[in-house]
């Protein structure tokens, strides 16, 4: 999202395409998973020995992240031609690509 600017939703046909795309992609097994992310969070914080929880920070505007999809492609090359494809349904505007680094159950099993 770009801030101070709203999104438009997809037409009709972009929906009918991200339909499809999201068929094949989660059969495929690219897609891993999607969702959206909230604006409010609860933070959990240590500091010698001690919990404490509360609400918030909350995001502000200019760093929300409305959503996320996570795929599994085998290169950078592959992630790009999804990404297209995905922001072609969505209509203008822009997705970030970035490469999350973590441990997920495939690892565990090795």
């Amino acid at each position: 999202m770009t801030e101070g600017k709203r999104m438009n939703p997809p037409t009709p046909e972009g929906m009918a395409e991200m339909g499809r795309f999201m068929e094949e992609s989660f059969e495929s097994g690219i897609i891993v998973s999607t969702g959206k992310l909230s604006q409010e969070v609860i933070q959990v914080e240590l500091a010698e020995g001690e919990f404490s929880i509360s609400d918030g920070p909350f995001i502000e505007g200019k760093e929300l992240i409305p959503g996320f999809t996570v795929i599994e492609t085998q290169s950078e090359e592959e992630a790009i031609a999804w990404g297209k494809r995905l922001r072609k349904c969505m209509g203008d505007g822009v997705l970030r690509l970035s490469q999350l680094s973590g441990t997920s159950s495939k690892d565990m099993k090795a």
